[in-house]
């Protein structure tokens, strides 16, 4: 069965296969979601597929993305076409002329694509990244203690007074 959703600022959409063409959403739950020129702010499905759509929070299996806007996306196969990401979280990641600004995967494939920081066991394709592994180690522990020595002169100055 199909449910197919007319342009909406609906709270709430529920079913088993969602297809939304405009409008906006707060939340939708289905086994398979569309979503063609709209936008939703959470997103939980089996299978997610957005094209010229924007979505806040999506946690899916599978999700693919064209031409889309996604803040935070985890699923276990995710791929981006032409898209941007916030973050994505997935075990196989597939990035096509897409921008991402943190990328956690087990396997990642890029082409064309851009990532602020990649965490990834297993990296294909030509990798343009602000921070790779090693590089967000070496940034976590120098923020720390940077945060850390702020903490403590901030302390000290406290006392004084």
């Amino acid at each position: 069965m199909s449910d197919y959703q007319e342009p909406t600022d609906a709270e709430t959409i529920e079913g088993e296969v969602i297809h939304l063409d405009g409008g906006m959403v707060e939340t939708v739950e289905a086994v398979s979601v569309r979503i063609h020129q709209g936008g939703v702010n959470r997103v939980l499905a089996t299978e997610v597929e957005l094209r010229q759509a924007v979505a806040g929070r999506v946690d899916a299996e599978s999700v693919v993305a064209q031409q889309s806007l996604i803040v935070a996306g985890r699923g276990d196969e995710i791929g981006a076409e032409q898209s941007f990401a916030a973050a994505l979280i997935a075990q196989d990641a597939r990035l096509h002329a897409s921008r991402v600004g943190l990328t956690v995967a087990d396997t990642a494939q890029l082409d064309q694509s851009n990532t602020l920081i990649l965490l990834a066991r297993e990296v294909h394709g030509d990798v343009e990244t602000v921070l790779d592994s090693r590089g967000a180690a070496v940034a976590g522990i120098l923020a720390g203690a940077v945060t850390g020595l702020v903490l403590l002169v901030g302390s000290r100055l406290l006392r004084r007074r």
